[in-house]
């Protein structure tokens, strides 16, 4: 055994080491609905890797009564202090306290130490002098605890979403009404789940419905996103689309943008003549009027000349078509409230009645496909309007009506032959056409030929009548009279149609002689 006081090669022999104990520190601040945390180190460190151990170094025998001394190593391998290191050994039993270095606290058959902090990869030695009173094996137990601390913080940052939008102040019905829609982050961290959501009236249409839904990327603070949404305009009159933005932990935004939708309109009405006389040459006025609220796109107007009736002239460069039988016009577009007369003349050719029929368009320019190759594709909306004129031309008869002897004189008991010719030299036809003819006495029917047939009843003489003598039409009789006297003998023939009330005579005299 070495002299008293002085060490042997240390020994270590077993003490068991207290793992740390956490110290308590407030939790982290709850996160935000939708924040973004971001952790931030300031002082402490967010992570430890910590070790403290505790060993205990004595000589490997002791002299009975004489003062020896053993000592405790706190040892710290970790990278980071420690806090509260506190050190408890139990005096071992058989043994009178004497003294240590530091000095201890005696807390009943124990001495405890405070050490403080011990830094990183540190160690802190403690010496104990004690003076066996018992002879045998002395056992001591320390206990080291400490104190372990991290820190956590972090920045809960906000999105604030903001949508505005705007749209031209007036669109037609039939285009497209272009909504700009800016969606704007002007919070501290980055705009999740977005949600674009529109709803618009009843004047615009979308192909999907009344209302829209869409996601939208991920918008960082501080950054915009234009969206550009087209919506048909199908309806006249202020129209509005209202857009709401919905992104996780975010107050909705809402905005809305009107368009005053405007509609041109084409009308079209007819002012002439509904009935008129053959080869006259009645005049027709076409007014085109736009009632709506927007101009409309060039005219173009067609008239198409009823049946029987000729082109005369036309007002306003009116061009027309043999071919199809039209008259054309190409008129700029009306301006809203405003209105155009144009003008054609026609000549009646033939009676019966026929329709006068127009039909204006008004249509875009067309323009030329990118394609080049000649293809026309209207841009916009066609809008066209039609009217129809009845229109009767009636014809006015004007019959020719002759009545001759063939041979005069003639001999007694041999006939005289009579031609009776009816022409009809007018516009219009004749209905109904009747003759009937009276014979002298001492005469008799011997026969006739025509279009009918011809009967006698006593002395006159009755014509089927003709059904309708058309323009132009000619009906010729020969009828043959015998006279059993001789002398001057009448032959008198009467005519009547629909169209002439009053009966037409015509009469032929003839000379009947005896050899």
């Amino acid at each position: 055994m070495p002299p008293a006081g002085v060490l042997p090669t240390p020994k270590p022999f077993p003490v068991p080491t207290i793992p740390p104990a956490p110290v308590g520190a407030p939790l982290a601040p709850p996160l935000a609905p939708g924040g973004y945390v971001a952790p931030v180190n300031h002082g402490l460190p967010t992570k430890v890797n910590q070790a403290v151990s505790v060993e205990a170094l004595c000589p490997d025998t002791v002299v009975f009564g004489a003062e020896c001394r053993y000592e405790l190593l706190v040892r710290n391998t970790g990278n980071v202090a420690v806090q509260n290191v506190r050190l408890e050994d139990e005096i071992p039993a058989g043994c009178k306290y004497v003294g240590s270095d530091p000095p201890g606290e005696m807390n009943g058959d124990k001495l405890v130490w405070s050490l403080g902090a011990v830094d990183g990869n540190t160690e802190k030695r403690v010496a104990v002098r004690v003076r066996p009173n018992e002879e045998g094996e002395l056992r001591s137990r320390a206990t080291v605890t400490f104190a372990s601390a991290v820190e956590m913080k972090t920045r809960v940052t906000r999105p604030r979403i903001t949508v505005t939008a705007t749209c031209q102040e007036v669109c037609k019905v039939g285009e497209d009404a272009v909504f700009q829609i800016k969606v704007s982050n002007g919070g501290t961290g980055p705009a999740q789940n977005m949600t674009l959501r529109a709803e618009m009236s009843d004047g615009l249409y979308f192909s999907q419905g009344s209302k829209l839904e869409t996601k939208l990327a991920n918008l960082v603070a501080g950054e915009s996103k234009p969206i550009t949404l087209r919506l048909n305009a199908v309806k006249a009159g202020l129209q509005k689309c209202q857009f709401t933005v919905t992104a996780d932990g975010s107050a909705d935004s809402t905005a809305s943008a009107a368009v005053n939708v405007v509609e041109p309109l084409l009308q079209i009405t007819q002012a002439g003549p509904a009935k008129c006389l053959v080869r006259a040459e009645p005049t027709y006025e076409v007014t085109l009027s736009n009632p709506g609220t927007a101009a409309t796109d060039p005219v173009t107007l067609h008239a198409v000349l009823p049946d029987g009736f000729e082109f005369v002239q036309a007002s306003e460069a009116g061009a027309f078509n043999a071919t199809n039988r039209a008259v054309s016009w190409k008129l700029p577009g009306l301006p809203a409230g405003g209105t155009r007369v144009v003008a054609v003349k026609l000549r009646a050719a033939a009676a019966g009645d026929a329709v006068l029929r127009t039909v204006a368009y008004a249509a875009p320019e067309a323009l030329v496909t990118p394609a080049g190759a000649g293809a026309m594709k209207p841009i916009g909306r066609v809008i066209e309007a039609k009217a129809e004129t009845a229109v009767k031309a009636e014809g006015v008869p004007a019959l020719r009506f002759d009545v001759r002897g063939l041979e005069n004189p003639v001999e007694v008991g041999k006939d005289a032959v009579y031609e009776i010719r009816v022409t009809n030299q007018g516009t219009g036809a004749c209905t109904n056409v009747q003759l009937m003819a009276a014979m002298a006495q001492d005469t008799t029917f011997s026969g006739a030929n025509g279009p009918t047939t011809v009967k006698a009843q006593g002395q006159t003489l009755v014509f089927e009548s003709i059904p309708n003598l058309p323009v132009k039409g000619e009906m010729v009789y020969t009828v043959r009279i015998r006279s059993t006297a001789d002398g001057d003998h009448r032959f008198r023939v009467q005519l009547t149609c629909d169209q002439v009330r009053t009966p037409v005579q015509k009469e032929e005299s003839t000379s009947f002689y005896k050899q």
